[in-house]
């Protein structure tokens, strides 16, 4: 990993503590549709902006593969948008749908609290099917991973390598974990979710930058 990635993940890693103890300290910031779950939702949507901006700006000067990763960028970014402002839920004053065991269907995130409450509910066949199915994944993914050994090695060299790559799967990560702790009935757990969702929008707009300083040095280069 080079100097500026590990830099920058352990910045954010502090920053990530930090936030999560004012948090604690102050709880009323981080309540839904309170201030940093607002700043998260503008900072989703400035990512998406930014990147289907450098997307069709700089579409002569990219590859195929750099503008799809772009566009898929600026599409994940709308989405997490969506989710955090609850589809628009709240300013329109609409009635979502009631989830299975309580709560609205007001977010992205949902699918996975409807998946684990089925699966709960569904009794030792469900947890059954869902630990074959796990274990079919595994399975999958360790054949694909020794057939395509060294592509994923090379990969992982790249994603570590350079500045963009190594933000967005830092984001992916994040949010990944902010999913996981939605499952988790507990206060602390609900502060960390969104302290990483809002991390996770900043972490995306300076992936977007870091892609815009990386293409226009190869420009400039040539």
């Amino acid at each position: 990993m080079s100097r500026e990635n590990v830099a920058f993940v352990c910045s954010v890693a502090a920053g990530v503590a930090l936030l999560f103890m004012i948090g604690l300290s102050r709880p009323d910031l981080l309540v839904e549709d309170n201030l940093v779950e607002s700043l998260g939702a503008l900072g989703f949507a400035t990512a998406s902006l930014l990147a289907l901006g450098t997307a069709i700006r700089r579409r002569a000067s990219l590859s195929s593969t750099e503008k799809s990763i772009l566009v898929g960028t600026s599409g994940l970014c709308s989405i997490l948008f969506l989710s955090e402002i609850s589809f628009g839920a709240r300013m329109l004053r609409l009635q979502m749908p009631t989830m299975r065991g309580g709560g609205e269907f007001d977010g992205g995130h949902d699918i996975v609290i409807v998946a684990s409450r089925l699966l709960r509910d569904s009794g030792p066949i469900g947890y059954l099917a869902a630990a074959a199915g796990a274990l079919l994944l595994l399975t999958l993914a360790t054949v694909l991973l020794q057939t395509y050994r060294q592509k994923v090695h090379a990969m992982l060299r790249q994603i570590l390598a350079r500045a963009f790559e190594c933000r967005l799967a830092l984001a992916v990560a994040m949010l990944a974990s902010a999913v996981t702790l939605d499952l988790v009935t507990s206060y602390k757990a609900g502060i960390l979710e969104e302290v990483l969702e809002f991390g996770a929008s900043g972490v995306l707009i300076l992936a977007i930058i870091a892609f815009r300083r990386e293409t226009g040095s190869k420009v400039v280069a040539h």
